[in-house]
C-alpha cells in the first residue's frame, strides 16, 4: 500500500512541471517576463498546495476545515521513517474511509453529468431539428444519426469492419472546434467499428473520395462520458465535417 501510494504520489510530481494548473493566454503572456525567484520555503508550501489539486482531495470531499487534520498526519509521516505499527493497525478502517469517501464522489459526478447532460441533449436536438426544418438534403438513419452527404464518392461503400484513411474537423453545436486532422496536417487511419458509433456509421454512408457532414447525437458519441477536462461535455451533441480519402488502406499496401 504505502509503496504503491508513493508511486503514485512521484508520478503526480513529475507531471506539475508538464500540466500548469492556470493556462495563461498567449496573447496576454508578457512578451519577455523574467523568471521570478522564490524561496525554498514558498516552494514548498506549493508541494501541499498542489496537492490538493493532484491527489482528487476536493473530488472526495476534503475541505479547508480537514486541512490541520491532514498536515498532521502528514507532518507525522515525515518525521516517521517507517509506518509505525499503530498506524499499520489504522490501515483497514483508512481504506474502507477511503473507498467510502471515492464512491460517494463518484455518485456525486455521475449524478452532476447526468444533470448537465440533460440539458445538452435537449440542445443537440434542437440544433439538429433546426438544421432539418431548413435543409431537405440532412438524412436522418435508423440509429437517430443524422448526416448530409456533400460527395457521393465511390459506389462501394465502406463496411464497419473495414479501416479507412480520413481527413475530419470536428466541432461542438456552438461551433467550437475540438479536433481536426487537417489541422495537424495528418489524415488518420482507424477501424470504423473503433470510433464513436456515429462517426463508424456516417462513413458507410459514403465511397472513398466522399464528403459528408455527421451531425451526431450524444448517445451515437460520447454520451455522459467523455474524457474529463475536454471540450466535449456529458450529453454534448458533435458535428464531423468528413472527407473519406481511403477504405482499408493497410490492406491495399500489403
Amino acid at each position: 500500500m504505502f509503496k504503491q501510494t508513493t508511486a503514485v504520489l512521484a508520478a503526480s510530481l513529475a507531471a506539475f512541471s508538464f500540466q500548469p494548473l492556470f493556462a495563461q493566454d498567449e496573447a496576454t503572456a508578457p512578451a519577455e517576463a523574467a523568471a521570478p525567484e522564490y524561496s525554498d520555503a514558498e516552494l514548498t508550501e506549493m508541494l501541499g498546495y498542489m496537492l490538493a489539486y493532484n491527489t482528487g482531495l476536493k473530488e472526495m470531499g476534503f475541505g479547508p476545515g480537514d486541512a490541520e487534520a491532514i498536515a498532521k498526519g502528514l507532518k507525522q509521516g515525515l518525521i516517521d521513517p517507517q509506518p509505525t505499527p499503530e498506524a499499520m493497525a489504522k490501515m483497514p478502517a483508512f481504506q474502507e474511509f477511503m473507498q467510502t469517501r471515492a464512491q460517494a464522489a463518484q455518485a456525486a459526478a455521475a449524478v452532476e453529468a447526468e444533470q448537465a447532460a440533460g440539458g445538452n441533449i435537449a440542445a443537440g436536438k434542437a440544433f439538429i431539428d433546426g438544421l432539418k426544418a431548413e435543409d431537405a438534403d440532412i438524412q436522418t438513419a435508423e440509429s437517430g444519426l443524422s448526416y448530409k452527404i456533400i460527395e457521393p464518392g465511390a459506389a462501394e461503400k465502406p463496411a464497419m469492419t473495414d479501416t479507412v484513411l480520413v481527413h475530419y474537423k470536428g466541432t461542438l453545436i456552438d461551433g467550437t472546434q475540438f479536433d481536426s486532422s487537417y489541422d495537424r496536417g495528418q489524415p488518420a487511419t482507424f477501424p470504423l467499428n473503433g470510433v464513436v458509433p456515429g462517426f463508424g456509421e456516417g462513413l458507410t454512408k459514403i465511397g472513398a473520395g466522399g464528403k459528408v457532414v455527421l451531425y451526431i447525437p450524444s448517445d451515437l458519441g460520447y454520451g455522459n462520458s467523455p474524457r474529463p477536462g475536454g471540450a466535449i461535455k456529458p450529453g454534448d451533441t458533435l458535428v464531423f465535417e468528413c472527407e473519406l480519402l481511403e477504405v482499408n488502406p493497410a490492406q491495399a499496401a500489403q
